[in-house]
């Protein structure tokens, strides 16, 4: 993560194109982006006149801002101009309306556009909405009436199409507001206009290629694929919002048993990136100083291993390829150290003495590896807790052992804040405060960042990674509110309002992920390893 003091704010809210209309004639189709107050509007045009679409549709972008009374008058004047003996009468129709375009994609006959028809804000972030995707459609860019004989398979594909469900925890924000695919220390931090979103979280990148280059980036949406939801907290009357986002990489993605370990790029299964944002909504200033995050990231053993399904009950795990250099391990944390820095603390929750056990070694002797060749301060720190285990010892509390390896690790990382470190706290320093590591706060730095990483693992990276970190986000929340100046220490007991909150938080997390990576919701939940 980015260490120069260069910026700490988000980019100003923007007029961003929400509504879009979508007219035709024979030859064209022609969309109309507007602002939510149609104040601003853009026009774009796609060729439809080839029956086939065989090549990538003509789009064109004339890059003009129009008034809401010059494109109605633009309007009218394509409404006039097809209106000939040849369009029998027809002029220009208006055939749809959208909140956004996913992108185009094609079959056999031609190009469809992948249209947002509804949508549910379920965020706000310093006045950037966010939103999830409610319902989409696709309409046909290439004239139906110009091919009579269309291929007897497109119905077949295009069914199989719209069996993907992008009303399913699909999430989105208008590109020229707020990137989510993106920590928000990344967008704070650096200039807007030259940070590259990141990739491997834009779940619609191919059904955009035929636009992107060709058109203005606010025509530009990118679809995130996870969990997103926000809570008010409320302390002392104050409308503090925790904003849980939860990421979902779209590499060596798919569901539990067929996509375990990592594939030869180093792309591990189930990978979801989980930042935890607090911010004060009292003010959308954004370099108040109001705003935090603290990042932590879940995936799969980076192994080539698999599960023998012929097993119903307990199937065992099999190291399906040796890699004497650790390879898939190496380009995994290479990614991880070259996205986050350092240090990165890799909690494994892997079963001991089981059938789970020889992951625990693969990725022990993994790390051991690696670190032979990383200077000391990138050594990987391996941490391995057996909660099971732990729970069936009466004698031990499976949460406090988590908190102080979770404790540990944040110290390490820190988090992030957009603001000077309060004057209050500079004339009562607080010990477990100033012992938070990560980046600022020195040297005219405004702010401070987060260095590093916690990756928690366990075999599906479900139930008790879910709950691992929930604990290291029950940790973080209290130097988040200390930060903010509205607690006296930062520590919270699990028996307070906010952490009752931030569990409800995790918990909603945590089935999504379930749903979305093994089929069902979470079934060993926090309460489950409370003792308390």
């Amino acid at each position: 993560m980015g260490q120069e003091p260069n910026r700490v704010t988000l980019r100003p809210v923007p007029a961003a194109l929400q509504r879009f209309a979508i007219y035709e004639t024979k030859t064209k189709l022609y969309i109309v982006g507007s602002t939510n107050d149609g104040t601003s509007c853009r026009l774009l045009k796609i060729d439809r006149a080839h029956p086939t679409m065989l090549e990538a549709p003509l789009v064109e972008d004339d890059d003009a801002e129009y008034s809401d009374a010059q494109i109605k008058e633009v309007l009218l004047m394509l409404d006039d101009g097809n209106k000939s003996t040849a369009n029998k009468g027809q002029g220009l129709v208006q055939v749809a309306s959208a909140f956004g375009i996913v992108g185009l994609v094609r079959f056999l006959e031609g190009y469809y556009l992948i249209l947002i028809t509804k949508r549910k804000l379920v965020a706000n972030i310093g006045g950037h909405m966010i939103y999830k995707i409610e319902d989409t459609s696709l309409y046909p860019v290439s004239n139906p009436s110009s091919n009579p004989a269309p291929h007897p398979c497109e119905s077949k594909y295009l069914k199989i199409f719209q069996n993907v469900d992008l009303s399913s925890n699909f999430y989105f924000s208008y590109m020229h507001s707020y990137d989510l695919t993106l920590p928000l220390q990344c967008q704070m931090r650096s200039n807007p206009n030259h940070t590259p979103s990141c990739t491997k979280f834009v779940w619609n990148e191919h059904l955009l290629q035929d636009l992107k280059g060709r058109v203005n980036d606010r025509w530009i949406l990118h679809i995130t694929h996870g969990f997103i939801g926000q809570y008010n907290i409320s302390v002392f009357g104050r409308p503090i919002y925790l904003t849980m986002i939860a990421r979902r990489s779209k590499e060596f993605a798919g569901t539990r048993f067929l996509k375990r370990g990592a594939n030869d790029e180093g792309h591990v299964a189930n990978e979801v990136e989980t930042e935890q944002v607090v911010h004060d909504a009292s003010t959308t200033i954004h370099d108040s100083g109001r705003y935090t995050s603290f990042l932590q990231l879940r995936g799969s053993v980076p192994s080539f291993w698999s599960q023998d399904l012929s097993q119903v009950i307990k199937p065992g795990i099999t190291i399906d390829r040796a890699s004497p250099f650790s390879t898939p391990a190496a380009l995994h944390f290479a990614s991880c150290l070259k996205r986050f820095g350092a240090p990165i603390t890799c909690l494994n929750l892997v079963k001991k003495n089981s059938k789970e056990s020889p992951l625990s070694v693969e990725l022990e002797a993994s790390i051991a590896y690696l670190n032979q060749f990383l200077p000391p301060e990138y050594h990987i720190r391996y941490i391995h807790r057996d909660m099971s285990h732990i729970f069936r010892d009466t004698s031990m509390d499976v949460m406090c052992i988590l908190e102080s390896v979770v404790e540990h690790s944040f110290k390490a990382t820190g988090f992030f804040h957009n603001g000077p470190e309060l004057y209050c706290h500079k004339l009562q320093p607080n010990p477990d405060y100033k012992a938070v590591g990560g980046y600022g706060y020195r040297n005219g730095y405004v702010g401070r960042d987060q260095t590093g990483i916690l990756r928690v693992n366990c075999v599906d990276c479900l139930d008790r990674t879910n709950t691992a970190q929930f604990i290291a986000g029950k940790c973080a929340l209290g130097y988040q509110l200390y930060a903010l100046g509205l607690l006296s220490e930062p520590k919270l007991p699990f028996d307070c309002d906010a952490v009752r909150i931030l569990e409800r938080a995790y918990e909603d997390l945590g089935d999504v992920v379930a749903v979305q990576y093994g089929g069902s919701q979470l079934v060993h939940r926090v309460q489950t390893y409370d003792r308390s």
